[in-house]
């Protein structure tokens, strides 16, 4: 459990190399905001965060471990209640909550960053064209 990270994960790092080719500025796994984000844009008050299939619980693609199941059971369960309490209170602040799964990372990259570029450049042009 000491090897898994919370920070700087894989997934993330696809994730900001994809911004970083576009030039757009973005802030990493902020604390000061609720859920601690993976990535924030501050000035249009967008939240991304990038859900591991197994941390979050993704219906299909969890596959739950053989050992001691109900303790993983609870665990997930918590990370979505957590993740749904989260989503209510940034909505409540004004942010827009954008939840990426691990898996469409690797199998639809361009549309996942899509679609956070299009939430981007709502009432604005500064980032370019979303289609890329």
């Amino acid at each position: 459990m000491q090897n898994i990270r919370s920070v700087k994960t894989v997934p993330e790092e696809i994730i900001a190399k994809e911004f970083r080719k576009r030039k757009i500025y973005f802030a990493q796994n902020v604390k000061s905001i609720i859920g601690k984000p993976d990535f924030v844009f501050r000035r249009k008050k967008i939240a991304v965060f990038i859900d591991s299939d197994f941390w979050h619980g993704h219906p299909k693609r969890c596959i739950m471990p053989k050992t001691n199941c109900s303790y993983w059971n609870q665990k997930i369960l918590r990370n979505k209640k957590r993740d749904k309490f989260v989503n209510r209170k940034l909505g409540k602040a004004g942010w827009k909550v954008v939840r990426i799964w691990e898996h469409n990372l690797k199998s639809r990259l361009s549309s996942s960053v899509s679609r956070i570029l299009n939430l981007l450049n709502k009432g604005s042009g500064k980032y370019g064209s979303p289609c890329c």
